[in-house]
């Protein structure tokens, strides 16, 4: 327990501490902070203006710093710093391209996806060498296992990729993603402990997300980024993966569930009727979800809070009637 809380306490306080200057920093390396859509919210183009983006990179440094000092190097978190620094890398990528041509266009969602599926299918690959017998099953509900036999792979992958999406799809608010990340990895965590798991990763990004939520909420004086939400999301699926309750995280993470649900049903419906009437329709007043409710008159901290009691509810339901 003492190794928890200083692998906490340090990730907190590194992050606390470096951030005021990295927002300098990145102020000055770039001025006019995250391009915004021009087609997103019409406040969001006054007040998220110049907002400094990549708060990401704070954010892992403040996390993988205790876990590769204290943490002894199993496979499985060796696996989970290869995963969190190859999505990082993609999302630093994705977020250099948008910065220097100033537009919220970086790598094509094609390309990313791509190198997604395929660090990810590696990264489980490499780790199936190194597992014991069972690897291929994983929980449904309560004590009911499932075996996916070679589909585990590919099963693994979808929710790693799935999951560092759907976290990077809900990062469009102040402080909507950082609270729901600190949720999801709260109840993941309390599942490993219980299952017996090494929940020190889990602590390691609890810390690191406080300490960007600081500097995050609204208005915000940073973003995490690409870099940030497709790594950290990244990690959060994994986790699930590694501690066999993948099923059990798509309840405690359901906002980013609905989130993702949200964008994919207005595009399949826009598609449907502009195929089947020559002109496209829409469900929401626009995806992600969180934008439809922007657009219906809420505020910004009324969406982040309610979103979080939703998870949180939900989340306290998995650990009392599906654990």
């Amino acid at each position: 327990m003492d190794l928890s809380i200083k692998i906490f306490f340090t990730s907190f306080i590194f992050g606390f501490i470096i951030f005021p200057y990295f927002i300098k920093l990145i102020k000055k390396v770039s001025k006019n902070g995250q391009p915004i859509r021009s087609c997103g919210p019409e406040s969001h183009l006054i007040t998220k203006r110049n907002t400094p983006t990549m708060g990401g990179i704070v954010i892992l440094a403040s996390s993988l710093l205790p876990i590769l000092l204290w943490i002894q190097l199993t496979p499985e978190i060796l696996l989970l710093v290869f995963i969190t620094l190859s999505f990082a890398l993609i999302g630093f990528i994705d977020d250099y391209l948008k910065l220097r041509a100033n537009d919220y266009q970086g790598l094509s969602a094609k390309a990313k996806i791509f190198i997604q599926f395929f660090v990810s299918l590696v990264g489980m690959s490499i780790f199936k060498l190194y597992s014991a017998e069972g690897f291929t099953k994983t929980f449904l509900l309560k004590e009911i296992m499932i075996d996916f036999g070679y589909l585990y792979i590919p099963f693994a992958a979808f929710v790693i990729v799935g999951s560092a999406n759907a976290v990077n799809l809900t990062d469009g608010l102040d402080g909507l993603a950082a609270t729901q990340v600190i949720t999801s990895f709260i109840f993941l965590g309390l599942v490993a402990y219980m299952a017996q798991a090494d929940v020190r990763f889990c602590i390691a990004f609890i810390g690191a997300m406080l300490s960007f939520l600081w500097f995050n909420t609204h208005p915000a004086k940073i973003f995490m980024g690409d870099v940030g939400s497709l790594s950290i999301g990244a990690a959060l699926g994994l986790t699930s993966v590694l501690i066999k309750r993948e099923m059990l995280f798509a309840i405690i993470g359901i906002i980013f569930v609905i989130e993702t649900l949200s964008v994919i049903i207005q595009v399949s419906y826009f598609q449907y009727t502009k195929f089947r009437y020559g002109k496209g329709e829409r469900v929401f007043l626009m995806t992600p979800i969180h934008h439809h409710f922007e657009k219906q008159g809420w505020s910004e901290n009324e969406i982040v809070i309610k979103f979080w009691i939703i998870a949180v509810t939900c989340s306290i339901f998995t650990l009392a009637f599906l654990l």
